[in-house]
């Protein structure tokens, strides 16, 4: 299918990449003239044929989605912005229903609000771990607070990497011998682009100096368009600027290196988010050039937009390097590209959730029950579409049984959840998980009612059992595990999103304390 015939008419504003709101939108369908607005009878039972009619329409090109994804008040501006989107996509194959019947089919099926536990009534277990908030790091020198999209902890330089997505600067913080007793550390700002979201070390020339592949976005405020880009910053050299490996994309998050035809140089695949009519899973094919100027080719290896991000690794064992990738907006799904050598990949989905609206956020790819097969941890919780708190919004486990069998593992709720970082936070021997989440509308229902950040304590037989760090300040996009103060337990880096001391990001002290 063409990319104008899978374009769907139930997307949301998926992950933290896309997070200034939508605005308002016209709407097409009236503008164009729908003939098929006509009301429907709201106290008759709408007929077999005009609820298969529907089931046809709205579940052609992603699965059918759940009216108990949104509250009864919500579903008639869902259903006029799915018909918008429809009109959009250019699309005449399609049956279409009258408007106020799909309205009506939702409404009758949809609860009248979707309830979500409070954080304050969810059973706390006594944990040997606490995590203790530090002062905020990285203010930098821009006066406006940081919107921190990633911070990366890199135990070889003990330094955290950060971007700000708002003003686009990849930047690095040390902390002194004596941190945390004194606040002091060095910073600086090592790279200014277009919005970066992400940067990927990786020793591009060979020399020994790690440098880094930046995903440029190309603005903040979400949109269609072709200013997205990837970049490459050479290390070694302050005075260096990064130079362009691939431009006139969509939103980029991500780029990560791999050879992908086997001929011994470094290939990219770019993790193109877009929005809505742009972005791509895409390929930059090294073609030539030098070490310090390669020549770089864009090729599309999928025209869906809603790329989350890559992961590069064996994912079956076979010494071969695949890919991983996962969707948002409708697609909601991970997905590997198997490496068959020469070239050639096969593309498997590995999970795929079960509505378009579920809000797929993040990923991890780890071997998290120490079985020797990776396996992924995966988040949902992006917030941005409507702005409601759900229920299956959290962390899950989606685990390789081996022989290509996976296993989805929900383990536990964090609303507004966009990143996941794994570890051993408890020093026992095996990887638990930490969680962060970012929820707008969180005060507007009282203290209490939310976690901010989570961790996930791995027990026996593969359990997990949920801890709450944070409460109420629902506003980080990222996180990153490591032992920043030197004391030999793992610490948690998180990101701050707008936060209101300005700073970049803070960190969670890892504190061993007695079980009671």
């Amino acid at each position: 299918m063409n990319k104008s015939k899978r374009r769907t008419f139930w997307i949301g504003v998926s992950t933290f990449f896309v997070l200034i709101s939508n605005g308002c939108q016209p709407n097409l369908s009236e503008q164009v003239g729908n003939t098929k607005k006509e009301p429907s009878r709201a106290t008759t039972p709408l007929s077999p044929e005009a609820v298969s009619r529907i089931q046809r329409f709205c579940g052609d090109c992603h699965p059918m989605p759940l009216a108990s994804t949104f509250p009864k008040a919500n579903w008639g501006e869902e259903v006029r912005q799915g018909f918008d989107f429809y009109i959009q996509s250019s699309r005449n194959d399609l049956d279409e229903p009258i408007r106020n019947d799909v309205v009506k089919f939702f409404q009758d099926a949809a609860p009248d609000k979707v309830v979500v536990p409070r954080a304050d009534s969810m059973k706390q277990p006594p944990s040997s771990v606490r995590f203790q908030r530090s002062n905020g790091i990285g203010f930098g020198a821009n006066e406006n607070s940081p919107a921190t999209a990633q911070v990366a902890w890199s135990s070889r330089e003990r330094a955290v990497y950060y971007t700000d997505m708002y003003v686009g600067t990849l930047s690095v913080w040390h902390p002194s011998a004596q941190w945390p007793e004194t606040s002091e550390g060095s910073e600086r700002t090592i790279a200014n682009g277009v919005n970066i979201c992400r940067a990927t070390p990786f020793d591009w020339d060979g020399d020994g100096t790690q440098d880094f592949i930046l995903g440029e976005l190309g603005s903040f405020p979400v949109g269609d368009h072709s200013k997205g880009r990837v970049t490459l910053l050479f290390g070694g050299d302050p005075e260096a600027k990064p130079i362009v490996l691939g431009e006139n994309f969509g939103r980029v998050i991500e780029a990560k290196p791999i050879d992908y035809d086997g001929d011994g140089d470094t290939d990219l695949i770019v993790a193109d988010f877009g929005w809505r009519k742009t972005g791509a899973l895409r390929l930059l094919r090294n073609v030539g050039g030098t070490l310090r100027s390669p020549s770089m080719q864009s090729e599309t290896l999928d025209d869906r937009h809603g790329v989350l991000g890559v992961e590069v690794a064996d994912m079956d064992g076979d010494s071969k390097l695949d890919f991983v990738v996962a969707y948002g907006q409708e697609f909601e799904s991970v997905e590997v590209y198997f490496n068959r050598g020469a070239g050639q990949y096969e593309r498997k989905v590995i999970m795929q959730l079960p509505d378009p609206s579920y809000n797929s956020s993040s990923f991890q790819i780890v071997d998290l029950d120490n079985d020797g097969r990776l396996d992924v941890v995966h988040t949902c919780g992006d917030t941005m579409d409507a702005f409601i708190a759900k229920p299956y919004h959290g962390l899950r486990w989606v685990r390789n049984l081996g022989n290509g069998e996976w296993e989805n593992r929900e383990l536990g709720l964090l609303v507004g959840a966009l990143q996941s970082t794994v570890a051993d936070f408890d020093s026992d021997g095996d990887l638990d998980i930490a969680a962060v989440g970012l929820f707008p509308k969180a005060p507007q229902d009282g203290p209490g009612a939310y976690d901010s950040i989570c961790w996930w304590e791995q027990k026996e037989n593969l359990e997990f059992v949920r801890h709450s760090i944070e409460r109420d300040h629902c506003a980080h996009a990222t996180c990153s595990a490591g032992d920043v103060n030197g004391d030999g337990r793992v610490d948690l880096i998180v990101g701050e999103w707008f936060a209101e001391d300005k700073a970049a990001f803070r960190v969670f002290l890892n504190v061993k304390v007695d079980t009671p």
